[in-house]
């Protein structure tokens, strides 16, 4: 049975080969990248699934079936839990995009770096508006 990293270790192969270039063209995404248990040297327990986080470009409508159905035939792993970053929210788009993420595929040079920064400072810029939404709910 295949492991996450054993999956991770295939995808950056296809990376590589340029398959992760072709199944992006073909899905239409310009950003594609794994974070999670399966990057981190030492997580808390072992990986169970493999994170893997996508954008797609504006006007593709995205097939996720179809992308999730391509990357268990690339991996030969079925734990693969897909993140969509066109539809996200922005704490989960934060951590997907973090300094620890693994980077398969971007369109255009700096993408990926473009896609971290805006995702990081929209976290921080609405840190205060997530802690009043706790505070309203408590009845506080």
């Amino acid at each position: 049975m295949t492991t996450p990293r054993e999956a991770l270790g295939r995808l950056d192969s296809a990376a590589e080969s340029g398959e992760i270039e072709e199944l992006c063209a073909r899905h239409g995404l310009d950003l594609l990248v794994v974070h999670g248990s399966a990057v981190e040297e030492a997580p808390m327990r072992p990986p169970g699934d493999l994170d893997i986080a996508c954008r797609s470009l504006p006007g593709t409508e995205l097939d996720v079936i179809g992308l999730i159905n391509d990357l268990m035939d690339l991996t030969g792993f079925d734990g693969i839990d897909l993140l969509v970053l066109n539809s996200a929210g922005v704490v989960a788009s934060a951590r997907a995009l973090s300094p620890q993420s693994v980077l398969l595929y971007e369109a255009e040079p700096s993408l990926f770096t473009l896609a971290q920064i805006a995702a990081l400072t929209t976290e921080m810029e609405t840190k205060h508006l997530r802690l009043l939404d706790l505070k309203l709910m408590a009845g506080r």
